[in-house]
């Protein structure tokens, strides 16, 4: 497990990141709501820069609010995340990290079965001229990776320190004092 990540401790490289986030992820739902909104004049735009398309505008239109209704469904659902984060840090719960947790580590599989993909394209081009895309690829699913693992480290290091502070099963004696019974009975 990490103790550190670039330099920073664990819960203020959450926090950070969790930060992060939250904003990006709310710039994100304010632009696509924009772009939902106004579905019908992009949908002319992209038929009329497109001249060889046989798709109608209404056609477009239907594609575009799918994608971008989906979009802003995964940019909501990463803004609570990223929220979750940021309380699961600073008040020390555990369980309030895994959706952060859940969120990227389905990113993070998607992002790797995409970089697959793009480089069983790249294997008809000659290597030489595939060599840069496959290191910025390699370079970027490192970086998500270690990322990713800083958090699950802070995850593990409050859980751990979560079950020394709290049991969750209470000694014997003290659940009998918890009822208001005498500790002999």
């Amino acid at each position: 497990m990490l103790n550190s990540v670039c330099g920073m401790r664990l819960s203020t490289y959450g926090v950070g990141l969790g930060w992060i986030g939250v904003i990006f992820s709310f710039l994100a739902v304010i632009l696509t709501s924009i772009g939902l909104g106004n579905a019908d004049e992009l949908a002319r735009q992209i038929v009329e820069e497109n001249h060889n398309t046989k798709l109608t505008v209404d056609e477009v239109r239907t594609i575009l609010v799918i994608i971008l209704s989906i979009y802003l469904a995964l940019q909501v659902i990463n803004l609570l995340a990223s929220g979750m984060l940021i309380v699961g840090t600073l008040k020390e719960r555990h369980l309030y990290l895994l959706p952060w947790l859940f969120n990227n580590g389905v990113t993070l599989i998607f992002g790797i079965i995409t970089q697959i993909g793009m480089w069983v394209q790249l294997s008809s081009v000659s290597f030489t001229s595939a060599l840069p895309s496959i290191l910025v690829s390699l370079v970027t699913i490192t970086l998500s990776w270690y990322l990713y693992y800083g958090i699950y480290s802070l995850y593990k290091q409050i859980q751990r320190t979560s079950d020394l502070q709290r049991p969750l099963i209470p000694p014997q004696s003290s659940a009998r004092n918890y009822e208001g019974l005498p500790n002999n009975q």
